[in-house]
């Protein structure tokens, strides 16, 4: 069939940390469905936000387009940037100047209380910049954002959380937009993604829910550890091309990380009911605008 050069009609915008790797993942088995890979370009923001800010992030509007010319015989050609969410402003901008009108738009969202910590353990598994515990971090995360330029956004532990001005423009601009509860996606998946067939108006097929993407909840035991299972490290590059070594690795992969990681710590009590009174009045207000009683996430 003919190749022909389309942007996304399909985003899923966040929030990260809130089950988006694993949908992205479970609608690409659908026939209709095309989900890209990389799964977080964030082309829609990179230019905007600082270029080296997200590592591999895409820049150039072709680059970005070409991740979406394939056989024209989807519906829905997607992608899965998490932190478009945070920034509105930006992402409704730039949707507006290289996309459909009729993109369709989904939103996660998760307990802003348990995303800022799942969030900070993501950042300091995967980025060697994080070196303060989750108290500190969270006091200067704004601070510390805008004065160094390299620094991720997912760093941005608070601000991410900070759901109702962030969703509501998204609704406001735009009328095809489905919005998840990850409490109801955790509990059940099937019936969500149902919701999300219907929302594409495409045919409902039984996908594979058993495979779990991103599973959190644990930590490097050291960083020299964590710097040599960082993607761009030169020796990882290397060993990875090897045969014996990538067969070995990926046989013996689950005790090698069970050998060489360890569980996360809770969080601390008073922390985390800092951090319910830090987001009571925004999800009173994120109550209202989806009326539905979200009053658990800060009890």
């Amino acid at each position: 069939m003919e190749r022909i050069m389309k942007g996304p009609n399909l985003l899923i915008i966040g929030a990260a940390k809130s089950g988006t790797t694993s949908l992205h993942n479970y609608l690409q088995q659908h026939p209709d469905i095309f989900m890209t890979t990389p799964k977080e370009p964030h082309f829609l923001i990179n230019n905007d936000i600082g270029k080296d800010r997200i590592p591999k992030g895409i820049i150039d509007k072709d680059e970005y387009f070409n991740l979406f010319n394939v056989i024209d015989s989807y519906k829905y050609k997607g992608e899965s940037s998490v932190m478009y969410l945070a920034y509105p402003e930006i992402t409704i901008k730039n949707i507006k100047k290289y996309l459909t009108p009729h993109v369709r738009i989904i939103i996660m969202l998760r307990n802003p209380v348990e995303r800022a910590f799942s969030g900070y353990h993501h950042v300091k598994r995967y980025n060697m910049m994080e070196d303060l515990t989750f108290e500190e971090a969270i006091k200067i995360s704004e601070d510390r954002y805008k004065n160094k330029h390299n620094i991720t956004p997912a760093s941005r532990y608070l601000h991410l959380g900070n759901y109702y001005k962030q969703v509501k423009p998204f609704l406001k601009k735009f009328t095809n937009t489905h919005v998840i509860i990850y409490d109801d996606y955790k509990r059940n998946v099937n019936k969500e993604l149902e919701k999300i067939f219907d929302f594409l108006n495409i045919k409902k097929i039984d996908i594979n829910t058993h495979n779990k993407y991103m599973v959190g909840g644990w930590n490097w035991k050291n960083n020299f550890i964590k710097k040599i299972m960082r993607k761009d490290f030169f020796i990882k590059r290397f060993l990875k091309n090897i045969f014996l070594v990538r067969y070995l690795f990926n046989k013996f992969k689950f005790i090698f990380i069970k050998l060489f990681t360890k569980p996360s710590p809770k969080m601390r009590i008073k922390t985390e009911r800092w951090l319910k009174d830090y987001y009571r009045k925004d999800v009173d207000q994120l109550s209202k605008l989806l009326n539905r009683n979200l009053n658990n996430w800060i009890k």
